[in-house]
Protein backbone atom coordinates (compact mmCIF):
# COMPACT_ATOMS: atom_id res chain seq x y z
CA UNK A 1 0.00 0.00 0.00
CA UNK A 2 1.29 3.78 -0.99
CA UNK A 3 1.92 5.44 1.48
CA UNK A 4 -0.37 8.50 0.77
CA UNK A 5 -3.19 5.59 0.32
CA UNK A 6 -2.53 4.55 4.45
CA UNK A 7 -2.76 8.20 5.81
CA UNK A 8 -5.78 8.40 3.73
CA UNK A 9 -6.92 5.13 5.19
CA UNK A 10 -5.78 6.31 8.64
CA UNK A 11 -7.47 9.75 8.32
CA UNK A 12 -10.65 8.57 7.77
CA UNK A 13 -9.98 5.53 10.61
CA UNK A 14 -9.92 8.71 12.82
CA UNK A 15 -12.96 10.29 11.56
CA UNK A 16 -15.06 7.10 11.82
CA UNK A 17 -13.80 6.82 15.53
CA UNK A 18 -14.89 10.67 15.92
CA UNK A 19 -18.21 9.84 14.32
CA UNK A 20 -18.46 6.85 16.21
CA UNK A 21 -18.19 9.21 19.46
CA UNK A 22 -20.10 11.55 18.67
CA UNK A 23 -23.20 9.25 17.28
CA UNK A 24 -23.32 6.30 19.53
CA UNK A 25 -21.13 7.52 22.63
CA UNK A 26 -23.36 10.28 23.63
CA UNK A 27 -25.61 7.76 23.95
CA UNK A 28 -24.56 6.10 26.91
CA UNK A 29 -25.82 9.65 28.91
CA UNK A 30 -29.06 10.16 27.41
CA UNK A 31 -30.96 9.30 30.01
CA UNK A 32 -29.03 11.17 32.31
CA UNK A 33 -29.55 14.30 30.44
CA UNK A 34 -32.80 13.19 30.33
CA UNK A 35 -34.10 13.25 33.70
CA UNK A 36 -31.81 15.98 34.90
CA UNK A 37 -29.68 13.96 36.74
CA UNK A 38 -26.41 15.68 35.74
CA UNK A 39 -26.43 18.51 32.96
CA UNK A 40 -25.84 17.75 29.77
CA UNK A 41 -22.39 20.03 29.50
CA UNK A 42 -21.52 17.67 32.69
CA UNK A 43 -22.55 14.94 31.69
CA UNK A 44 -20.94 14.92 27.96
CA UNK A 45 -17.95 15.52 29.43
CA UNK A 46 -18.12 13.00 31.78
CA UNK A 47 -18.87 10.64 29.13
CA UNK A 48 -15.51 11.74 26.69
CA UNK A 49 -13.38 11.56 29.70
CA UNK A 50 -14.77 7.89 30.38
CA UNK A 51 -14.62 6.84 26.35
CA UNK A 52 -11.31 7.79 26.28
CA UNK A 53 -9.94 5.81 29.34
CA UNK A 54 -12.21 3.04 28.27
CA UNK A 55 -10.64 3.20 24.88
CA UNK A 56 -7.05 2.86 25.99
CA UNK A 57 -8.07 0.55 28.23
CA UNK A 58 -9.39 -2.11 25.99
CA UNK A 59 -6.95 -1.68 23.28
CA UNK A 60 -4.03 -2.26 26.25
CA UNK A 61 -5.49 -5.31 27.52
CA UNK A 62 -5.76 -6.69 23.60
CA UNK A 63 -3.10 -8.55 21.29
CA UNK A 64 -3.16 -6.21 18.62
CA UNK A 65 -1.92 -8.37 15.30
CA UNK A 66 -2.87 -8.45 11.53
CA UNK A 67 -4.44 -11.85 12.33
CA UNK A 68 -6.37 -10.34 15.12
CA UNK A 69 -7.53 -7.65 12.81
CA UNK A 70 -8.56 -9.52 10.00
CA UNK A 71 -10.70 -11.68 12.22
CA UNK A 72 -12.18 -9.03 14.55
CA UNK A 73 -13.12 -7.04 11.02
CA UNK A 74 -14.21 -10.71 9.18
CA UNK A 75 -12.05 -9.50 5.91
CA UNK A 76 -10.23 -12.93 6.09
CA UNK A 77 -11.73 -13.62 2.48
CA UNK A 78 -11.26 -10.08 1.19
CA UNK A 79 -7.58 -10.20 2.49
CA UNK A 80 -6.89 -13.56 0.67
CA UNK A 81 -8.81 -12.20 -2.12
CA UNK A 82 -6.50 -9.15 -2.42
CA UNK A 83 -2.99 -10.46 -1.51
CA UNK A 84 -0.26 -9.20 -3.68
CA UNK A 85 -2.79 -6.78 -4.11
CA UNK A 86 -2.15 -3.97 -1.22
CA UNK A 87 -4.17 -1.02 -3.02
CA UNK A 88 -7.05 -2.65 -3.53
CA UNK A 89 -7.38 -3.51 -0.38
CA UNK A 90 -6.89 0.28 1.13
CA UNK A 91 -9.44 1.62 -1.25
CA UNK A 92 -11.82 -1.55 0.11
CA UNK A 93 -11.18 -0.07 3.46
CA UNK A 94 -11.95 3.90 2.26
CA UNK A 95 -14.86 2.47 0.91
CA UNK A 96 -15.73 0.36 3.87
CA UNK A 97 -15.19 3.68 6.02
CA UNK A 98 -16.99 6.22 4.16
CA UNK A 99 -20.01 3.74 3.70
CA UNK A 100 -20.26 3.78 7.47
CA UNK A 101 -19.40 7.31 8.34
CA UNK A 102 -22.34 8.43 5.70
CA UNK A 103 -24.89 6.13 7.34
CA UNK A 104 -23.85 7.19 10.78
CA UNK A 105 -24.52 10.94 9.28
CA UNK A 106 -28.16 10.03 7.70
CA UNK A 107 -29.40 8.13 11.26
CA UNK A 108 -28.10 11.26 12.97
CA UNK A 109 -29.56 13.61 10.80
CA UNK A 110 -33.42 11.87 11.20
CA UNK A 111 -32.65 10.95 14.99
CA UNK A 112 -32.64 7.19 14.66
CA UNK A 113 -29.70 5.31 17.20
CA UNK A 114 -27.81 2.47 14.61
CA UNK A 115 -24.83 0.81 15.45
CA UNK A 116 -21.91 1.74 13.53
CA UNK A 117 -20.54 -1.73 13.97
CA UNK A 118 -23.55 -2.99 11.98
CA UNK A 119 -22.89 -0.58 9.43
CA UNK A 120 -19.01 -1.52 8.81
CA UNK A 121 -19.85 -5.29 8.67
CA UNK A 122 -22.66 -4.39 6.16
CA UNK A 123 -20.35 -2.34 4.08
CA UNK A 124 -17.88 -5.21 3.97
CA UNK A 125 -20.28 -7.47 2.74
CA UNK A 126 -21.19 -5.34 0.05
CA UNK A 127 -17.60 -4.50 -0.79
CA UNK A 128 -16.32 -8.21 -0.67
CA UNK A 129 -18.77 -9.44 -3.11
CA UNK A 130 -17.82 -6.22 -5.35
CA UNK A 131 -14.30 -7.22 -5.68
CA UNK A 132 -15.15 -11.05 -6.07
CA UNK A 133 -14.48 -11.95 -2.55
CA UNK A 134 -16.37 -14.38 0.01
CA UNK A 135 -17.90 -12.71 2.52
CA UNK A 136 -17.39 -13.97 5.94
CA UNK A 137 -20.93 -16.09 6.51
CA UNK A 138 -19.13 -17.11 9.92
CA UNK A 139 -18.47 -13.69 11.56
CA UNK A 140 -22.03 -12.10 9.79
CA UNK A 141 -23.61 -15.02 11.55
CA UNK A 142 -22.12 -14.24 14.85
CA UNK A 143 -23.02 -10.35 14.76
CA UNK A 144 -26.67 -11.71 13.26
CA UNK A 145 -26.95 -13.95 16.60
CA UNK A 146 -25.45 -11.01 18.65
CA UNK A 147 -28.16 -8.24 16.75
CA UNK A 148 -31.46 -10.45 18.00
CA UNK A 149 -30.23 -11.87 21.65
CA UNK A 150 -28.45 -8.37 22.68
CA UNK A 151 -30.98 -6.35 22.64
CA UNK A 152 -34.21 -8.62 23.79
CA UNK A 153 -31.40 -9.79 26.72
CA UNK A 154 -31.02 -6.02 27.50
CA UNK A 155 -34.93 -5.28 27.58
CA UNK A 156 -35.69 -8.21 29.93
CA UNK A 157 -32.75 -7.02 32.20
CA UNK A 158 -33.70 -3.61 32.19
CA UNK A 159 -37.87 -4.46 33.02
CA UNK A 160 -36.02 -6.55 35.55
CA UNK A 161 -34.00 -3.80 37.18
CA UNK A 162 -36.85 -1.54 37.00
CA UNK A 163 -39.41 -4.16 38.83
CA UNK A 164 -36.99 -4.11 41.46
CA UNK A 165 -36.41 -0.52 41.76
CA UNK A 166 -40.22 -0.30 42.29
CA UNK A 167 -40.06 -2.83 44.29
CA UNK A 168 -38.17 -0.60 46.78
CA UNK A 169 -40.50 1.80 47.32
CA UNK A 170 -43.49 3.55 45.63
CA UNK A 171 -42.39 7.04 46.53
CA UNK A 172 -39.65 7.94 44.57
CA UNK A 173 -38.61 11.18 46.42
CA UNK A 174 -37.74 8.74 48.71
CA UNK A 175 -35.00 7.01 46.43
CA UNK A 176 -34.54 10.06 44.46
CA UNK A 177 -30.80 10.86 45.73
CA UNK A 178 -29.44 7.91 45.32
CA UNK A 179 -30.85 6.64 42.25
CA UNK A 180 -29.64 9.44 40.58
CA UNK A 181 -25.96 8.68 41.93
CA UNK A 182 -26.55 5.13 40.92
CA UNK A 183 -27.32 6.22 37.20
CA UNK A 184 -24.38 8.28 37.17
CA UNK A 185 -22.57 5.26 38.12
CA UNK A 186 -24.15 3.35 35.49
CA UNK A 187 -23.86 6.14 32.72
CA UNK A 188 -20.81 5.95 33.52
CA UNK A 189 -20.18 2.26 32.81
CA UNK A 190 -22.02 2.44 29.50
CA UNK A 191 -19.51 5.58 28.29
CA UNK A 192 -16.62 3.08 29.62
CA UNK A 193 -17.93 0.36 28.21
CA UNK A 194 -18.75 1.92 24.76
CA UNK A 195 -14.90 3.19 24.71
CA UNK A 196 -13.70 -0.36 25.35
CA UNK A 197 -15.66 -1.99 22.23
CA UNK A 198 -16.10 0.30 19.97
CA UNK A 199 -11.95 1.50 20.30
CA UNK A 200 -11.02 -1.64 18.55
CA UNK A 201 -12.99 -0.97 15.29
CA UNK A 202 -10.28 1.93 14.15
CA UNK A 203 -7.97 0.47 15.29
CA UNK A 204 -7.90 -2.75 13.54
CA UNK A 205 -8.43 -0.85 10.14
CA UNK A 206 -5.76 0.98 10.66
CA UNK A 207 -3.54 -2.43 11.83
CA UNK A 208 -4.30 -4.06 8.83
CA UNK A 209 -3.65 -1.45 6.37
CA UNK A 210 -0.10 -0.93 7.72
CA UNK A 211 0.64 -4.57 7.36
CA UNK A 212 0.34 -4.05 3.80
CA UNK A 213 2.78 -1.12 3.13
CA UNK A 214 6.94 -1.14 2.85
CA UNK A 215 7.12 1.94 5.01
CA UNK A 216 8.52 2.02 8.33
CA UNK A 217 6.07 0.79 10.87
CA UNK A 218 3.09 2.71 12.50
CA UNK A 219 3.13 3.44 15.98
CA UNK A 220 1.10 1.10 17.56
CA UNK A 221 0.67 3.50 20.98
CA UNK A 222 0.42 6.44 18.85
CA UNK A 223 -2.92 5.07 17.41
CA UNK A 224 -4.32 4.24 20.07
CA UNK A 225 -4.10 7.52 21.79
CA UNK A 226 -5.40 9.02 18.76
CA UNK A 227 -8.13 6.60 18.23
CA UNK A 228 -9.21 7.57 22.25
CA UNK A 229 -8.99 11.03 21.80
CA UNK A 230 -11.10 11.13 18.51
CA UNK A 231 -13.70 9.04 20.05
CA UNK A 232 -13.62 11.36 23.17
CA UNK A 233 -13.94 14.32 21.26
CA UNK A 234 -16.82 13.16 19.44
CA UNK A 235 -18.49 12.24 22.67
CA UNK A 236 -18.11 15.78 23.73
CA UNK A 237 -19.93 17.57 20.63
CA UNK A 238 -22.81 14.97 21.09
CA UNK A 239 -25.40 13.16 19.09
CA UNK A 240 -28.52 15.64 20.38
CA UNK A 241 -30.90 14.04 17.91
CA UNK A 242 -30.55 11.22 19.11
CA UNK A 243 -30.06 11.52 22.52
CA UNK A 244 -34.08 13.44 22.82
CA UNK A 245 -35.46 10.60 20.67
CA UNK A 246 -34.13 8.04 23.42
CA UNK A 247 -35.08 10.38 26.20
CA UNK A 248 -38.01 11.69 25.25
CA UNK A 249 -39.61 10.30 22.08
CA UNK A 250 -39.22 6.78 22.87
CA UNK A 251 -40.28 7.19 26.19
CA UNK A 252 -40.78 9.42 29.38
CA UNK A 253 -38.32 8.85 31.66
CA UNK A 254 -37.76 8.77 35.11
CA UNK A 255 -34.72 8.63 37.23
CA UNK A 256 -35.66 5.28 37.80
CA UNK A 257 -36.03 4.12 34.30
CA UNK A 258 -33.12 5.64 33.61
CA UNK A 259 -31.10 4.02 35.96
CA UNK A 260 -32.78 0.99 34.83
CA UNK A 261 -32.15 1.65 31.35
CA UNK A 262 -28.27 2.05 31.82
CA UNK A 263 -27.46 -0.47 34.44
CA UNK A 264 -29.11 -3.24 32.00
CA UNK A 265 -27.28 -1.84 28.72
CA UNK A 266 -23.91 -1.68 30.92
CA UNK A 267 -24.68 -5.30 32.02
CA UNK A 268 -25.03 -6.39 28.45
CA UNK A 269 -22.32 -4.51 26.74
CA UNK A 270 -19.80 -6.37 29.59
CA UNK A 271 -20.22 -9.52 27.74
CA UNK A 272 -17.38 -8.28 24.84
CA UNK A 273 -14.91 -8.54 27.93
CA UNK A 274 -15.51 -12.11 28.53
CA UNK A 275 -14.91 -13.80 25.19
CA UNK A 276 -17.67 -12.86 23.42
CA UNK A 277 -16.07 -12.21 19.99
CA UNK A 278 -18.64 -9.80 18.43
CA UNK A 279 -18.95 -6.57 20.25
CA UNK A 280 -22.55 -5.44 21.52
CA UNK A 281 -23.69 -2.32 20.17
CA UNK A 282 -24.34 0.80 22.52
CA UNK A 283 -27.24 2.36 20.56
CA UNK A 284 -29.12 -1.36 20.39
CA UNK A 285 -28.35 -2.28 24.00
CA UNK A 286 -29.64 0.99 25.35
CA UNK A 287 -32.25 1.59 23.44
CA UNK A 288 -34.11 -1.76 24.30
CA UNK A 289 -33.08 -1.08 27.51
CA UNK A 290 -35.28 2.10 27.62
CA UNK A 291 -38.05 0.08 26.12
CA UNK A 292 -37.84 -2.14 28.56
CA UNK A 293 -37.83 -0.08 31.51
CA UNK A 294 -40.49 1.49 29.96
CA UNK A 295 -42.45 -1.75 29.77
CA UNK A 296 -42.50 -2.14 33.32
CA UNK A 297 -43.93 0.71 34.22
CA UNK A 298 -47.36 -0.12 31.27
CA UNK A 299 -47.39 -0.95 27.67
CA UNK A 300 -48.81 2.51 27.20
CA UNK A 301 -45.82 4.13 28.30
CA UNK A 302 -43.83 3.44 25.36
CA UNK A 303 -44.32 5.03 22.30
CA UNK A 304 -44.23 1.81 19.91
CA UNK A 305 -44.15 3.96 16.79
CA UNK A 306 -41.12 5.10 17.50
CA UNK A 307 -39.64 1.85 19.05
CA UNK A 308 -40.86 0.49 15.44
CA UNK A 309 -39.08 3.48 13.25
CA UNK A 310 -35.71 2.25 15.45
CA UNK A 311 -36.09 -1.40 14.66
CA UNK A 312 -36.33 -0.89 10.19
CA UNK A 313 -33.07 1.24 10.72
CA UNK A 314 -31.38 -1.37 12.65
CA UNK A 315 -32.94 -3.80 9.90
CA UNK A 316 -31.81 -1.67 7.11
CA UNK A 317 -28.28 -0.64 8.39
CA UNK A 318 -26.13 -3.67 6.92
CA UNK A 319 -28.27 -3.67 3.33
CA UNK A 320 -28.07 -0.66 3.22
CA UNK A 321 -24.17 -0.17 3.95
CA UNK A 322 -23.66 -3.09 1.95
CA UNK A 323 -25.08 -1.24 -1.20
CA UNK A 324 -23.29 1.68 -0.85
CA UNK A 325 -19.91 -0.13 0.12
CA UNK A 326 -20.62 -2.21 -3.38
CA UNK A 327 -20.78 1.58 -4.89
CA UNK A 328 -18.05 3.26 -3.83
CA UNK A 329 -15.50 0.07 -4.26
CA UNK A 330 -16.42 0.12 -7.41
CA UNK A 331 -16.24 3.92 -7.99
CA UNK A 332 -12.61 4.08 -6.43
CA UNK A 333 -11.48 1.19 -7.88
CA UNK A 334 -13.18 2.03 -11.81
CA UNK A 335 -10.48 5.17 -10.56
CA UNK A 336 -7.91 3.47 -10.32
CA UNK A 337 -8.20 1.49 -13.89
CA UNK A 338 -8.29 5.06 -15.41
Amino acid sequence: MTPSLLVAVIVLALAMAYMNGFHDASNAVSTTITTRTLPESTALTMAAILNVLGALLGMAIIAVTTPWAIRLLGLSPLSQETAGRPDVLGFALIAMMLSTIAWDLLTWYIGMPSSTWHAFFGSTLGVSLAIGAAADWEQLGILLGISVIGPVLSAALAFGVMQAVLSLGRNERLLRGHLRFAQTVSAGAVATGHGINDSRLPLAVVVLAAATTSISPVSTTAVMVAVALAIGAGTLVGGHRIIRTLGRNLTDLSVAQGLAAESSSAATMSLSLFGLESPISTSHSLASSVVGAGLARGLRTVRWRVALHILLIWLATPLATAVLGAALVGVLLEFIAT
